[in-house]
């Protein structure tokens, strides 16, 4: 029974060891894997004449791009491996797709997805919800009135948004935020790695278990980080002596008593945290 299991071992260790050799000798000679996808994709739209006021989409396999434009619409993609439903009510627009999964047409031949994107246009102003796995996001020159994400396994891309209230819940998700602003972000994560640069908060609150945080040349009033597993590097731009720092936990910066009310407050099992003033 033992020499039987070995052998399994041995031959699993094998097949997955080809199967990376398989990957990477492809990749070299720029295969294309998305032809190895057999399913059928029908193009789609939606345009709202109506005015909307709030948007919820949930999605569970295609990414997702949000623009900026005169009317709110959307042009997207049905499966046969998945079901999409659109409707506009009452200036509410809900937007779902529910991914079916189907052996041995999934995994690795549905790596079409990548290039049929759901393409969600609207207007300045609106309350945006955001729910998916598997679903990467990408937004860009929009302000919301408010902004919630629940996302699993994304990479989640804003450029130059201005957000009311911003509300991330995630879990193993990549978040890079270049030149936005918002009046609250609060972030509650499970493996996350966040990026925010040149961006402007009256707070930032993060709350999560296994944390990688940069944030660079970041204006802000108040930072609350409460997490375990802590690795961040923090430029603030900003006078130094103005802050009062309030750190719990090793390879934390030195409390101190600042000027102002502004505040950083960090707390956290296994950190690594880098403070700097710019």
């Amino acid at each position: 029974m033992k020499r039987t299991r070995k052998i399994f071992a041995v031959g699993a260790a094998i097949l997955i060891i080809g199967i990376v050799v398989w990957i990477v000798g492809m990749s070299i000679i720029d295969w294309n894997f998305n032809g190895l996808d057999t399913t059928k994709y029908t193009a789609k739209s939606f345009t709202c004449d109506a005015e909307v006021k709030s948007i919820s989409v949930s999605l569970s396999s295609f990414p997702l791009t949000v623009k900026k434009g005169d009317k709110v619409s959307l042009d997207y993609y049905e499966a046969d491996n998945s079901e999409v439903f659109v409707e506009e009510k009452d200036g509410v627009l809900s937007i779902v797709e529910n991914y079916k999964y189907k052996p041995f047409k999934s995994g690795l031949f549905n790596m079409g997805r990548s290039s049929h994107k759901f393409t969600l246009t609207i207007v300045s102003g609106a309350k945006l919800e955001i729910k998916g796995a598997n679903s990467d996001v990408s937004i860009e020159d929009i302000d919301f009135e408010e902004f919630s994400m629940n996302s699993t396994n994304a990479e989640i891309c804003f450029a130059r948004v201005q957000f009311g209230k911003l509300n991330i819940d995630v879990t193993n998700c990549d978040i890079d935020m270049d030149d936005c602003k918002a009046s609250d972000m609060i972030v509650d994560a499970t493996n996350i790695d966040i990026t925010v640069k040149n961006c402007e908060f009256d707070s930032v609150v993060i709350d999560g278990t296994n944390v990688d945080c940069e944030l660079e040349r970041v204006t802000l009033d108040k930072l609350s980080v409460d997490a375990v597993n802590l690795d961040a590097d923090i430029v603030i731009v900003g006078i130094e002596s103005e802050y009062t720092v309030q750190a719990k936990g090793r390879g934390m910066p030195t409390n101190r008593t600042g000027t102002t009310d502004k505040l950083i407050e960090l707390s956290a099992v296994n950190s690594d945290v880098e403070l700097k003033f710019v």
